[in-house]
């Protein structure tokens, strides 16, 4: 026989690969994750994509066709992308790793900032310091923007989680749908119930007395919705 929301052993569905306490024995652990990950990912993606103008500025530099300039952006932010996911990756395996690539990572947003200098100095025209000035701002913001993603991937849950707890959802849906299924045919089966009590209720009436009738009713409702008298 199939149990409402458990399995056809009797097993709850909680307790199955799709039940709630599975996809919380998954994210324990990691308990620091709980960001959904599509949200989070989302977050990072769009945080990214605003440092396209900084990135625009540094390719600016490099003298290039337009054409080229957008190639060398698309760079810039695909590897600053490429690096904060890497960063989060290692952040759990190896610290070393991520001590190199946090130093890399460091290392190209300064070489960013270089190449704006040079274009803002070559195309400003208001001196070296107003062009150090906005290349240290647009450094700095991008610093900003990749503190922000990190921060997204970091509390970002794992991808196993992420399913388990779309298993954990489904299944919580199917249960209360089966919930709601059981509660309509047993509604239904009590209406049907008093529907026939109520068509004999004149031909008891001509085998017993009033005050027996009560008595035989319980008795054919039990008999009807197949319970035990207690």
């Amino acid at each position: 026989m199939r149990f409402a929301g458990g399995s056809t052993n009797g097993t709850p569905r909680s307790c199955s690969p799709g039940g709630r306490d599975f996809f919380l024995a998954v994210q324990a652990e990691y308990p620091h994750r709980r960001g959904p990950l599509p949200r989070q990912g989302l977050i990072a993606a769009f945080t990214v994509a605003l440092d396209a103008v900084a990135c625009w500025f540094a390719a600016r530099a490099l003298d290039e066709g337009q054409t080229e300039t957008l190639l060398w952006t698309v760079l810039f932010l695909a590897v600053l992308a490429c690096g904060e996911v890497a960063l989060d990756y290692y952040s759990e395996r190896s610290h070393r790793a991520w001590r190199l690539l946090a130093g890399g990572l460091l290392f190209f947003v300064t070489g960013l900032g270089v190449l704006r200098f040079l274009y803002l100095d070559t195309v400003g025209g208001a001196g070296p310091v107003a062009a150090l000035v906005g290349a240290g701002l647009f450094t700095t913001a991008t610093l900003g923007f990749l503190a922000i993603v990190y921060r997204a991937l970091r509390t970002a849950e794992k991808f196993p989680a992420w399913q388990a707890g779309r298993r954990a959802r489904h299944a919580e849906r199917e249960a209360a749908a089966a919930s709601r299924r059981v509660a309509r045919l047993l509604r239904e089966h009590n209406r049907l119930v008093d529907a026939h009590v109520s068509r004999i209720r004149v031909g008891l009436l001509g085998k017993c007395s009033a005050d027996q009738l009560p008595e035989l009713e319980a008795a054919l409702r039990q008999h009807l919705t197949g319970r035990v008298p207690t």
